[in-house]
């Protein structure tokens, strides 16, 4: 920020008019930030915070304030107003802060920018998640304004806008879905502000505002606008043809702070939950749930052949990223969706994991730890898993909305997702010999996964090995699933039956993993506001699938108990065999060593030439990129030498001989102010020679007046006479400057229509 200059000649209605626009383009900026909050405290939080960055700009350079003056107005406006706009929640009536607000407030300018990152979007004005853009709105309004008004360069004003919009973009969302629609409105606003910096400064010199100069600001503003209009035009029908791909930002590359490998996998203690002192225990009550439905306790789909977990123990599973969710998540309602709305009561249940059901879309806590569950409160979208850090307990409650899929009616018509799911061990092959028996590999997916299904069901019987039941070894690793294969009868219970049916699933080729949860049974007894009372006994798990339309379908492999039968002797595995041996091949014959050598050899080049195409299509798609990204960053420079060649060629070709010779002496004055001589429009044209200096253009001079106020008029030809002079000038003038200095006259703004020094009188 610049020593403050005096301003009581300045035009206040012209420094406001300047103030209005930088505002338009700190609003564009702002627009890359929208995605992480998605709500309308943010369009509130982003207004005041530019309003008031504004006017204490305009203040300031009214007032000739000093630095630390604009910086302390600054502070002021940001803890007067922080708390109502920044930190709703923690202010009286939405208009006066609070002292706590006051805290929230100091504290998040330095912790609520990692809290942003590691959140689940949108985040709404959660907690004090909008100061970032509130301080970084405020700052830069003020900061840009200044630059416009109390500087010698305010084309540099659009420096810390442009420094608003790239941290949104870094601090943002990973799919880049506002980016292309962010971009064009901040370019349009910038060319905006850039044609109105080339008016204000000819309306500087001092020269007379006449209709002619009114209908050539016109012009130039419409065709800077056209040409701008057409780069945008193609720059969005290329975005539009390119394939939207994740970006990388700093939410892509910090690390989540709730690891749940930290924790013990729900189906370990599995067979715990039946111990005869604990299996009557109240754990949960829960309102708002349908008969038969499932509440979910945590969603696993990694398996290392011992245990199934939540997330992979490289961390590379999708299970195994959570985040904060503060406000909302938008859930789409899918084909078979439906909201649901659960108030669920802790009694004896303490784990880290949330019970819940399907899609999660918002949250909130209730009881003495409310506000603390909702600091550590995390999701896993990918799978439906929440849990908080400290661990629920007797006493809390919440009340949850999500979107629920409901159970699949049959598995006969469904077809295999395209997911992704975390290596498995190989089906263990006594597993295999029980799908090639119930489902075999002629049948479709989906009939093979129901007779899957349909046989553990009907084949299996249900022992958790407590006293008074059948020996049933606990455990879901590899060997206690062959032993669950081979066992006569079939004995076990939900920890075996749901790992054997989702690997079976997965050799199908269906995308499956294990939900532990609860459900109610017919002893489950009712709460007097309508719900149900959730005992220990009531754990249950069992697995989902993935269709076609990528939409997670709930299956029960589970055996109904009933009364387990005498155990049958073990028979050993029958492998069958071929009842003929098959023919030894035919003797390779040269000719068929030929031949084959002769197919590989025209399928060679054909798979290097696919190679050799895709690569040329990844070459010039970046190609393509690059000369897009170069073509929108010189658009301006390209729009500004396009004005001066039009303007040029009107000149030259105007209707009456004296209009084209004038137009000369005014080409040659446009290029000497773009080369920085301190012309001014309102001197004559003597004047204007001498600044330029040398005799040559006092002679032009002198030629110029004779022909234009002589009596008789111009000779014919001294047009032509005189624009010859004028291209000879325009090279002496160029001639002793760099390259450099060429190109930095050709795209001045300096002489669109006149010649234009700063507002100071100082050189431009």
């Amino acid at each position: 920020m610049s020593s403050p200059a005096p301003s009581a000649g300045r035009s206040r209605i012209r420094d406001t008019l300047t103030a209005l626009v930088l505002a338009l383009v700190v609003g564009t900026a702002m627009i890359s930030w929208w995605p992480v909050y998605e709500s309308g405290d943010f369009i509130i939080a982003a207004a005041v915070a530019i309003v008031a960055g504004s006017v204490i700009a305009l203040v300031g350079a009214w007032r000739a304030w000093p630095t630390w003056r604009v910086i302390v107005a600054v502070v002021v406006a940001f803890l007067v107003l922080g708390v109502p706009a920044a930190v709703p929640s923690r202010s009286i009536g939405g208009v006066l802060p609070t002292v706590q607000g006051l805290l929230d407030l100091v504290a998040a300018t330095a912790l609520s920018w990692k809290q942003l990152v590691t959140i689940a979007v949108p985040v709404g004005s959660y907690q004090a998640l909008l100061v970032p853009p509130f301080l970084l709105g405020m700052v830069t309004a003020t900061v840009s304004v200044t630059i416009a008004l109390r500087t010698r360069h305010p084309v540099a004003a659009i420096l810390p806008p442009a420094f608003l919009m790239v941290a949104g973009i870094l601090l943002g969302v990973v799919h880049g879905g506002y980016a292309l629609p962010a971009g064009l409105a901040f370019l349009v606003a910038v060319v905006a502000w850039l044609v109105l910096v080339a008016i204000d400064d000819r309306r500087a010199i001092g020269g007379r505002r006449t209709v002619e100069n009114a209908l050539a600001d016109a012009r130039r503003v419409l065709g800077a606008s056209t040409i701008l209009a057409l780069a945008l035009v193609g720059a969005t029908a290329v975005v539009l043809l390119t394939p939207v791909q994740a970006r990388t930002v700093v939410r892509s590359e910090v690390q989540p702070p709730f690891e749940p490998r930290e924790h013990e996998s729900p189906l370990a203690g599995y067979r715990a939950a039946f111990a005869p002192d604990d299996a009557d225990d109240v754990m949960l009550e829960v309102t708002g749930l349908a008969p038969g439905a499932g509440l979910r306790v945590a969603t696993m789909d990694t398996y290392d052949g011992v245990v199934y977990t939540v997330g992979g123990s490289d961390g590379t599973s999708s299970s195994g990223s959570f985040t904060r969710v503060p406000y909302r998540l938008d859930q789409e309602a899918g084909r078979d969706g439906t909201q649901v709305r659960l108030d669920v009561r802790i009694l004896a249940y303490d784990d880290v994991w949330v019970p819940g059901i399907g899609k999660l879309e918002r949250i909130e806590f209730g009881g003495p730890r409310a506000e603390t569950l909702a600091d550590a409160f995390f999701y896993n979208d990918a799978t439906g898993t929440a849990a908080v850090v400290t661990g629920l307990g007797g006493g809390d409650r919440y009340a949850a909305w999500s979107m629920a899929v409901g159970d699949a009616t049959t598995a006969r018509t469904l077809t295999p997702g395209t997911s992704v799911v975390p290596a498995a061990p190989e089906l263990p092959i006594e597993l295999e010999g029980l799908l090639d028996d119930w489902a075999p590999a002629s049948l479709p997916e989906g009939e093979r996964l129901a007779a899957v299904v349909d046989g553990f069901r009907s084949n299996g019987y249900v022992s958790h090995g407590t006293d008074g039941e059948a020996p049933s070894r606990s455990g879901h690793a590899l060997d206690r699933l062959s032993q669950l294969a081979t066992d006569q009868p079939m004995l076990g219970d939900a920890e075996q039956y749901a790992v054997a049916a989702a690997m079976m699933a997965r050799r199908i080729g269906f995308p499956a993993r294990v939900v532990v949860g609860y459900r109610a049974s017919d002893a489950t007894a009712a709460t007097p506001a309508g719900g149900m009372s959730l005992l220990r006994s009531d754990l249950q798990a069992w697995i989902e699938v993935e269709r076609a339309d990528g939409t997670w379908v709930a299956l029960d492999p589970n055996p109904v108990p009933r009364p387990v039968p005498e155990r049958e002797p073990d028979q050993p595995l029958v492998v069958s065999r071929p009842q003929a041996a098959l023919p030894p091949p035919p003797e390779r014959t040269q000719v068929d060593v030929g031949e084959d050598a002769d197919d590989r050899a025209e399928e060679q080049p054909r798979e290097e030439s696919d190679q050799w195409i895709a690569i040329l299509r990844d070459v010039l798609t970046i190609a393509g990129l690059v000369v897009l990204a170069a073509a929108l960053v010189a658009s301006p420079f390209l729009a500004v030498i396009v004005a001066k060649l039009r303007r040029r060629r009107l000149r030259r070709r105007a209707d009456s001989e004296v209009e084209r010779i004038e137009g000369g002496w005014q080409e040659f004055a446009d290029t000497a102010a773009d080369y920085g001589y301190p012309i001014r429009a309102g001197s004559t044209r003597a004047e204007q020679a001498a600044t330029v200096g040398g005799l040559a253009p006092l002679v032009l001079a002198s030629i110029v007046d004779r022909a234009v106020f002589a009596p008789g008029g111009p000779a014919p030809g001294d047009d032509e006479r005189v624009w010859r002079s004028v291209d000879e000038l325009q090279q002496r003038l160029a001639a002793p400057r760099t390259r450099r200095e060429q190109l930095r006259a050709a795209v001045s703004l300096t002489s669109l229509g006149g010649y234009a020094v700063s507002r100071r009188g100082g050189r431009a």
